[in-house]
């Protein structure tokens, strides 16, 4: 492992490397030069890779007007090319520390982090405050976390939040025409059909939409796409059950419920007569048995399953 005084020479040699490499005048004789100074050892490889990441992680913020960056980016190969590269280094280097102050989690303004499970499939979001995130098939969401506050964007889907309390640094989830406000707990969180629901494990939360209201454990809210607070007869245990494997329909409509098993299943789920759609569903299924849970829906309700062709579902009346 290079010492420290090492490490600062290539940490600059490095930064020297970037602004080349991203110069419009850099030739195939400089790319085979950056060739043979990282075939020089690992250490080299791993300060560059490290540097790089930070400068192309900076480079979202091109919109923006700081004017370190300006004279870091203006650079082109010049003639006297090592002092006027040492300088650009120098202020490249500067960029990268304000970026490590500024953008980075608790930082002045943090960045925004994109997650999304494709369908069949879960993700676990580990945050740096301890906070954990698992998000089911079929779900997207942005995580942006700064120095006064934490917030989720849930695009779609359903993740289940285990946040780390921090009254300083409120956690907040964004759904729909709402937002999910942390007050120390575990929760569910579910967009669906243009609606959300809400279900709290631990803790309690207060949900803010065209009004305000607190729930606690055990307890589940909805809300619709104007805002407007909805009872839910659903109970956390059955909302949640997807972490424990399984998916729990109590009394649903038969298109809400090919809706979720599609979450969790690279197959699509399709009704062939709409009129079908408000057929009501209970059960208890395993997430990675569909064919089992649709043998049980053709076997209590008046359809039959059809396979037109690979990764295609169609429930036809009978």
């Amino acid at each position: 492992m290079p010492n420290i005084e090492t490490s600062t020479v290539l940490q600059q040699q490095a930064i020297e490397w970037i602004l080349r490499l991203d110069s419009a005048a850099c030739t195939p004789a400089d790319r085979q030069a950056f060739a043979d100074w990282l075939a020089l050892g690992e250490d080299r490889r791993r300060i560059y890779q490290q540097l790089a990441s930070r400068w192309n992680r900076l480079d979202r913020y091109k919109g923006r007007d700081f004017p370190v960056r300006r004279q870091a980016l203006s650079y082109r190969a010049p003639h006297k090319r090592t002092r006027r590269l040492s300088k650009l280094a120098l202020a490249a280097s500067l960029l990268l520390g304000l970026g490590i102050a500024t953008f980075s989690e608790y930082g002045w303004y943090g960045y925004p982090r994109h997650y999304a499970a494709e369908r069949g499939s879960r993700q676990t979001v580990h945050l740096a405050d301890g906070s954990r995130l698992e998000l089911s098939g079929d779900t997207e969401l942005n995580v942006r976390v700064n120095r006064w506050r934490r917030s989720v964007e849930l695009i779609k889907g359903e993740a289940f939040f285990s946040v780390a309390h921090n009254p300083q640094q409120p956690f907040e989830v964004q759904a729909g025409h709402g937002s999910i406000v942390d007050i120390g707990t575990e929760f569910d969180v579910r967009l669906q059909n243009r609606q959300v629901a809400v279900a709290v494990l631990e803790g309690a939360v207060k949900i803010v939409t065209s009004g305000s209201r607190e729930i606690s454990a055990n307890q589940v809210l909805a809300y619709d796409q104007r805002g407007d607070f909805l009872e839910s007869q659903d109970k956390p245990a059955t909302i949640t059950a997807w972490l424990r494997g399984q998916l729990v329909f109590e009394n649903r409509r038969l298109d809400e419920v090919l809706s979720e098993l599609e979450r969790f299943h690279d197959t699509r789920l399709s009704l062939a007569d709409p009129n079908l759609a408000k057929l009501k569903v209970s059960g208890t299924f395993h997430i990675g048995n569909l064919d089992g849970a649709l043998n049980v829906i053709a076997m209590t309700l008046p359809v039959n399953i059809q396979r037109p062709s690979p990764g295609q579902v169609i429930l036809a009346g009978r």
